[in-house]
């Protein structure tokens, strides 16, 4: 685990570094707390968001001169799911004095590298105006990282392994495959397996012990035909095994183990958590038929579909949460009822876009419930908008009119030297 402490700023320009990285569609924003109305119920912009951590740090505190607070947090290759590494920020954030209530965070996710890694910026000024403590901030950030990772990670590994046997398994490598579904690495030694994790061996289990929990047993049909219809439908949604992998499993609870090199898997297992039961990928759902994924093209021009089955999954998807996944798929996200793709705009059905309407202002009136009080009556009864027959319907309207995609006008004539605030640079980096 590394976590690199990136040069300050008095522009915050971290923002544009990580911006520029979402509109190049290898980056996505994970988390945005206590920005106000910014991106609640329509997309924000860069500028935005620098002139609100600006106005916030210098309503605080006048005296600061470099207030910006740019971290990267990284794992090998994918040791560590992006959920993960999010808690791990959250801890981090806490110990270092930036958890406080009212603190405004941005988390970024980055896909640019084989390594899993988050960047994260925020205010070096706390709610209450005080200046965060930077003093040995280097030995500091060691410290509290050695303490993140080697809080009780035997323990863990311990609960982890008890945890697998319970599965229904029926063989060693598929105990293997729940275990490396949790992020670690099995080895035989002798008559052992070895379960390794960062680089130290965590736990060491007889081979026995294994086989004598390996069970024979004939999948649930039932289940089976589920999973099949699951792989099928998030197959025509995602770009690759990948990025199926991690929404099978965000969604569903279920993991996606493939065999093989990462570019010409021979095979995968399936981990079903839910069920605690592993079985054959094959016997789901044939691997060439899984790895046959639609082209960018069709799934653009599919984009109706795509948010029906969104919508259909979570009735209260909001602007924000499917902006993630359209800007990790396409680059790109929604603005003013339709979806920016180069020159060419796509335009949302009017049910769509009522049915955004709506979740957002609900997500809003939770997030901000003493202002809901001073809202107009009216808004606390929407509802959701009833769906037409989609059969009945045009695909999806493309309309050329010049790229206004607000995520990209600020490249324009800017002057950000990202040099300075590379993923490469290490100011500061702390390694365990």
């Amino acid at each position: 685990m590394i976590a690199t402490i990136l040069p300050s700023s008095m522009t915050f320009h971290a923002v544009d570094y990580n911006e520029r990285k979402v509109s190049e569609g290898v980056a996505e924003l994970l988390e945005m707390k206590n920005f106000g109305f910014i991106g609640q119920i329509d997309s924000y912009t860069p500028d935005q968001l620098k002139q609100y951590l600006t106005k916030y740090t210098y309503r605080h505190n006048q005296r600061i001169q470099s207030p910006q607070f740019h971290l990267a947090i990284s794992c090998r290759g994918n040791e560590y799911t992006y959920e993960q590494l999010l808690d791990i920020a959250h801890q981090y954030l806490k110990e270092m004095g930036y958890g406080e209530k009212g603190q405004p965070v941005l988390i970024y996710a980055h896909h640019d590298t084989d390594n899993n890694h988050l960047h994260i910026v925020t205010s070096r000024i706390a709610p209450d105006g005080h200046k965060i403590d930077h003093n040995q901030e280097r030995i500091r950030s060691q410290e509290v990282i050695n303490r993140i990772m080697g809080e009780s990670q035997e323990q863990r590994a311990s609960e982890t392994v008890k945890k697998a046997l319970e599965y229904r398994f029926s063989t060693v490598n598929q105990f293997k495959a729940i275990l490396e579904s949790s992020g670690y690495e099995c080895y035989d030694r002798d008559d052992s397996l070895c379960i390794k994790r960062d680089g130290h061996v965590m736990e060491t289990l007889p081979m026995t012990t294994i086989q004598q929990h390996c069970q024979t047993f004939e999948p649930d049909e039932k289940r089976r035909k589920q999973l099949r219809a699951i792989l099928r439908k998030y197959r025509d949604m995602t770009a690759d095994k990948e990025e199926l992998r991690t929404l099978i499993k965000q969604k569903f609870g279920v993991d996606l183990v493939f065999h093989g090199s990462k570019d010409k898997p021979y095979g995968y297992t399936i981990i079903d958590h839910p069920n605690k039961t592993v079985l054959k990928g094959g016997e789901v759902l044939k691997l060439k038929e899984l790895l046959q994924f639609q082209p960018r093209e069709e799934r653009l021009h599919r984009m109706d579909e795509f948010i029906d089955a969104m919508l259909e999954d979570n009735p209260d998807l909001t602007t924000r949460e499917l902006n993630r996944m359209l800007r990790r798929q396409f680059g790109t996200h929604i603005s003013k009822g339709r979806i920016a793709y180069g020159e060419e705009f796509i335009e949302l059905k009017d049910y769509q876009v009522e049915t955004f309407q709506a979740n957002d202002r609900k997500a809003w009136q939770q997030e901000h419930p003493l202002e809901q009080k001073n809202t107009v009556s009216h808004h606390s009864s929407e509802q959701h908008p009833s769906k037409p027959n989609r059969h009945n319907m045009p695909k999806p309207y493309i309309s050329k009119e010049g790229s206004r995609d607000q995520n990209r006008e600020w490249e324009v004539n800017h002057k950000t030297n990202y040099d300075e605030v590379d993923d490469e640079q290490q100011s500061s980096s702390i390694h365990i």
